[in-house]
């Protein structure tokens, strides 16, 4: 042992001790080190597992038409994609394109666009727009006017006229002078008939039952409660508490001390010592059950 803790001294046959990649790496487990001994890593002094004689016959003779047939069938790939790329790049990149984009620009910015741009100007600026201008000033709109006109002058205000003077007016003078004051007539007749009839009801029927509520069955009941309660409720509560009641409790003093309290010694003194005799005779006679 020595002084660094409980770490043990290093042995000889201790290999790990000199690899710097193990050094401090805890101590791998008992079954990976007899593993490792069983079976000791390859070092290529021998053939690799799985190799045989016949893994030799097999592998030269792909190895050979592998060299002969797939190595020259991969570099004339490669040759062709080189020759295609460069035959785009020739092509494409330094010949066609630049031919197409300048016939881009020499069709559209040089030819086309002015000969729209022309036209527009020809059609639009010079023909249409004058001609359509001309046509909505001196066509369309007096067209639009006189049938505006004719629209309201002719046939608007004289419907209006009509309907006005035929329907309208007619009703109103019908309701200003007619309905309504038959409305307010008949209102009137309803709201006379209406004080009437509640001035009546309350003169011959309201006002008689007041009164008779008021001055007869008032009274009446007043007197019935009175009678009631003198005659039939205080003789009968005093009946019960100072006649009825100690009587009820007198004879239950006598049942409990006549009846009960004797029953009750009977059954505590007499019943239940002959009974538990008896059950201790039947037990010791193998009668009764324990």
């Amino acid at each position: 042992m020595t002084g660094n803790g409980d770490r043990p001294d290093p042995q000889p046959w201790d290999t790990a001790r000199d690899n710097p990649h193990t050094r401090g790496a805890p101590e791998p487990p008992a079954w990976q080190q007899h593993a490792e001994h069983a079976y000791p890593p390859h070092t290529g002094g021998g053939p690799e597992p799985g190799e045989g004689c016949l893994y030799s016959v097999i592998r030269w003779p792909a190895r050979i038409i592998a060299l002969i047939v797939v190595v020259p069938l991969r570099l004339l790939w490669e040759l062709l994609k080189l020759i295609a790329k460069g035959i785009r790049i020739l092509f494409w990149d330094w010949f066609l394109r630049p031919i197409l984009k300048g016939l881009k620009v020499l069709l559209w910015d040089w030819i086309l666009f002015p000969v729209l741009k022309g036209l527009k100007i020809l059609l639009w600026d010079w023909f249409l727009y004058p001609v359509g201008r001309f046509l909505y000033l001196y066509v369309l709109r007096p067209i639009g006017r006189g049938l505006a006109w004719f629209l309201v002058h002719v046939i608007i205000r004289p419907i209006a006229f009509v309907i006005e003077h035929v329907l309208v007016k007619p009703v109103v003078l019908l309701w200003r002078y007619v309905l309504r004051p038959i409305g307010r007539a008949i209102l009137h007749a309803l709201r006379f008939a209406w004080d009437v009839s509640t001035a009546v009801f309350n003169f011959l029927i309201v006002r008689p039952l007041s009164w008779l509520w008021r001055n007869v069955l008032v009274p009446l009941g007043r007197g019935i409660a009175l009678t009631w309660r003198y005659l039939v409720v205080l003789p009968v509560s005093w009946a019960w508490r100072n006649v009825l009641a100690p009587i009820g409790r007198a004879m239950r003093a006598v049942w409990m001390f006549v009846v009960v309290a004797p029953l009750r010694w009977v059954g505590r003194v007499v019943l239940r010592p002959i009974g538990k005799a008896t059950k201790e005779v039947l037990r010791a006679f193998g009668i009764g059950g324990r």
